[in-house]
Order: C-alpha cells, then sequence, then structure tokens
C-alpha cells in the first residue's frame, strides 16, 4: 500500500521550449489533477518567446527559470539546474517529466516509495495520435506501457549494471538528498552533451557504473503525447555525431548503433576507425548522378 507524498515535499521538473507550450499546459493540467500543490520546475533555455512563456507560467503559480542557450539546447544543464532549483526550494522528492509526458494519477505515490538511495524509472505510454490531448481523468484507460522496458506488476525491479540502456529520462525520480550526492559525486547530467541525444544514456550508465541503484516502478505511469516523430532522427545527425564521440570517449563504444547503421546505409555517414563522421555534402551530390550505384 503506497502513501501519498505530501504536495509540498514534491518538485517536478520540466524541460520546455516555448514551441512545446502545447504540451507544457497539458502536462499543468495534468499535475493540477494528479499531484496538486506539487512545485513545478519549469527550465527555459532562452528562446524567443521564453521571458513571456515564463511571465505566463508564474501567474498560474509554477516556477519558471531561464537559462542561457546558444544554438545547440543544453538539455542537461537544463536538467541540472532544475534539479537543483527543486533542492533549493526545500523538496524532499524531484520528479523529472519530459515535457511532453503527462502524470498518470498513482505516479507521485508510487516514486515517493523510492528507497532514499535508489533512482526510480516509470513506466510510459506513448499515445496515439487520435488520442490528442486527453483530460487527466482519462489517463488511466489509455495506459499500454512501451513494450521495450519490461516492468514489473508490483514494486521494483533492480537494474543490472549492463543494463543501463533502460533508464530514459521521459520520467524518473529521486530523493533531494540522493540528487545532491549525484551533483556533488559526478556532477549529474554531463553538461558537454548539447542539442540531441545520449545525455540520459550516459547519466544512466554513470549511475549504474558508480553502483547508484536504477530501478524499474511499477505503476508509476506516465502518458507521452503523441508528436512528429523521425526515425533515425536525421534533423538531428550533427547532435549525435559530436554526442556520440563524446560518450565514445568516455564508454569506447558509440551510443545507438542501429541509428548510425541506418544513417550508414542512406550515406549520411561513414565509418573512421571505431566511429562515425559525416559524409559531405559533395559527396551525396556525386552519389545522386545517373550511373551511380546506391
Amino acid at each position: 500500500m503506497t502513501s501519498d507524498p505530501a504536495p509540498s515535499s514534491v518538485a517536478v521538473v520540466t524541460v520546455c521550449t516555448p514551441a512545446r507550450a502545447d504540451h507544457l499546459w497539458s502536462q499543468r493540467r495534468a499535475l493540477a489533477a494528479h499531484l496538486p500543490g506539487a512545485r513545478h520546475v519549469v527550465v527555459l533555455p532562452e528562446r524567443p518567446g521564453s521571458a513571456a512563456l515564463a511571465a505566463e507560467l508564474s501567474a498560474d503559480g509554477a516556477d519558471p527559470l531561464e537559462v542561457p542557450a546558444g544554438e545547440d539546447l543544453p538539455v542537461a544543464r537544463c536538467r541540472n539546474t532544475g534539479g537543483d532549483r527543486a533542492v533549493g526550494s526545500g523538496a524532499e522528492l524531484i520528479i523529472f517529466l519530459d515535457v511532453d509526458c503527462m502524470p498518470g494519477p498513482d505516479l507521485g505515490c508510487r516514486y515517493a516509495d523510492l528507497p532514499s538511495d535508489a533512482v526510480g524509472v516509470g513506466p510510459v505510454t506513448y499515445l496515439p495520435e487520435s488520442a490528442g490531448a486527453p483530460d487527466p481523468s482519462e489517463l488511466a484507460g489509455l495506459t499500454d506501457p512501451h513494450a521495450a522496458r519490461p516492468f514489473p506488476e508490483h514494486g521494483v525491479r533492480r537494474l543490472e549494471v549492463d543494463e543501463f540502456g533502460m533508464f530514459w529520462s521521459l520520467s524518473f525520480a529521486l530523493h533531494a538528498d540522493l540528487w545532491t550526492r549525484i551533483r556533488v559525486e559526478f556532477g549529474g547530467f554531463d553538461e558537454h552533451f548539447t542539442g540531441y541525444g545520449a545525455e540520459d544514456t550516459d547519466f544512466g550508465r554513470r549511475l549504474l557504473y558508480r553502483r547508484v541503484p536504477v530501478v524499474l516502478v511499477a505503476g508509476a505511469h506516465a502518458y507521452h503525447r503523441w508528436h512528429p516523430v523521425s526515425s533515425p532522427p536525421v534533423e538531428h545527425l550533427q547532435d549525435l555525431l559530436r554526442n556520440g564521440a563524446h560518450y565514445a570517449e568516455r564508454w569506447g563504444e558509440w551510443p545507438a548503433p542501429g541509428w548510425f547503421e541506418e544513417f550508414g546505409r542512406r550515406g549520411l555517414v561513414r565509418r573512421r576507425g571505431d566511429g562515425w563522421e559525416a559524409v559531405p555534402a559533395d559527396r551525396h551530390a556525386e552519389d545522386r548522378r545517373p550511373g551511380i550505384e546506391g
């Protein structure tokens, strides 16, 4: 039997750009229904419109803060900043929730039962396009967790060291004291990762490497709103190459091997030693000439 956390002791940390404001307001409606009174720390990388969104959020009772950002979105720095803000606000439990995820009715109480020394990861349902922006009361009936991560039916299951790939940053939680320890010991998310990709895989791997327990938490459901995606994410290729090289420098292997193999089949990247590099644009043009076999 789980017990509801005291709302004032919970902080939910979300990173959002103005372009994702629609998802953010859906998330806030679900928080009001399922975690009323929780502090909502919304980290806004500086973009056109972020100041106006911050003002709206303040008026709505959230806790927005803007983070300086260059061309590449500093997701790792934003998560670190949000976690630190949550600790500074007096939160005892910190829930990190991606902006396109809506919390289910039991997410807060399931995460509240986490062991004090563990990071918990909850199941995520990817909603179909037809679901639109569901009312929070409808979420439980839409539950259909992503099959790639087999969660226990009850309680928690601790990940083994070689299961670091099962950590995801869409929805995870930990107690404030553990966040503070992680920040002191290895800095939290590695802020050398910018833009899209690898910072969460690296974070999960460093947790397990340093013997911080990571557990899959039954019933801590979140619901990911549909939005267009590409697979593999070609629009993020330069980010993935940069972040992949940084990841490989630490771990001796590249993340997301399936994506890079597909990029290679499409002629966008090629092998360089044990890693990958972009194929120059002029080579793409040559490959499109008549008589060149693809």
